[in-house]
């Protein structure tokens, strides 16, 4: 526990350190204020320059739009930060001789991959949720007698997705040398999903619905039963992910 810990502290101050957390914290807060208020000024201002009668077109902003936007934001703009900022998690130590120093201190190549792990999802869970709460509250301000249903399980659904990703980072970092090699996995992983939902009888197992199916949700088009296969793949990927990880880390040269 005392070289998880210690090991923990120091991807903390490291993170700090390269301003990785400001640039996380700016960026989902800004997303976080800017989704609701978009969704309920964007109207007006269009309206500045559209004709009266395309202007007047335009339904009235909803808290729908709110959470619309911050899908769309999180799914396409958060995960792509998110990718940006672990690319090089393991990589850069690798190559700057940091993991030399401390694995022939008798460290475990396994501690080094579970306190990475442990440490990218805890910052995407407390950034993307404390995002949730002040896009929550000022949907809440501007749409106080509306309410969003399943509103949990479609952010939770986006929450998951984001999970998987990062072990699809993480898995990259111990087989590439290079962050460009590590975000085009990551960008083939995407990929791959958007290939398969353009078949319909696939849609029970496209793990790119948790990111992309969030207004489906509110909307009442799906619920939890529509997810279940995709519950089971994701976390189960996300395991095999984690193991194929530390063993292939337990071969690797770091040289």
């Amino acid at each position: 526990m005392h070289t998880f810990l210690a090991l923990f502290k120091k991807e903390t101050m490291e993170f700090n350190r390269t301003y990785k957390f400001l640039i996380v914290i700016s960026v989902f807060m800004i997303f976080a204020i800017m989704s609701p208020l978009t969704a309920k000024f964007m109207p007006e201002i269009l309206s500045q320059f559209l004709p009266k009668e395309v202007a007047d077109s335009f339904p009235a902003p909803s808290a729908l739009d709110s959470w619309a936007q911050f899908f769309k934001n999180f799914s396409q703009i958060g995960l792509f930060v998110i990718a940006l900022l672990f690319a090089g998690t393991i990589i850069h130590e690798r190559s700057e001789g940091t993991l030399i120093i401390l694995l022939t201190k008798g460290l475990r190549r396994s501690t080094v991959v579970f306190v990475k792990t442990i440490f990218s999802m805890l910052v995407w869970t407390v950034m993307y949720w404390g995002a949730f709460g002040v896009t929550y509250f000022y949907t809440w301000y501007y749409w106080k007698d509306e309410h969003a249903d399943h509103l949990g399980l479609a952010v939770g659904n986006l929450w998951l997705f984001g999970l998987l990703l990062i072990a699809v980072i993480l898995f990259g970092n111990v087989l590439f040398k290079s962050i460009y090699g590590n975000l085009l996995l990551t960008a083939l992983f995407v990929g791959v999903w958007f290939i398969v939902s353009i078949f319909p009888k696939a849609e029970d197992f496209n793990l790119l619905r948790l990111a992309t199916d969030g207004n489906n949700i509110l909307k009442g088009v799906n619920d939890v039963g529509d997810f279940n296969w995709i519950y089971v793949i994701s976390i189960g990927l996300i395991i095999v992910l984690q193991v194929l990880t530390i063993r292939i880390f337990n071969k690797k040269s770091l040289i």
